[in-house]
């Protein structure tokens, strides 16, 4: 039965990797290392501007 323990804390472990691994992700793609663009006449939904456009 102690490996069933063992096998929620891997699974657990590996669970909140992942999901920092997508949080990571989606930081990553709302960053520009160049500055940020705030183009509002491509006419992009808000959501898909960086998050410093957001606000306007």
């Amino acid at each position: 039965m102690n490996w069933l323990a063992d096998m929620r804390k891997l699974s657990l472990t590996l669970a909140v990797a992942f999901f920092a691994l997508v949080l990571t992700g989606c930081l990553a793609s709302t960053t520009s290392p160049d500055g940020v663009n705030c183009n509002y006449s491509q006419e992009k939904p808000l959501w898909e501007m960086p998050i410093a456009c957001q606000g306007r």
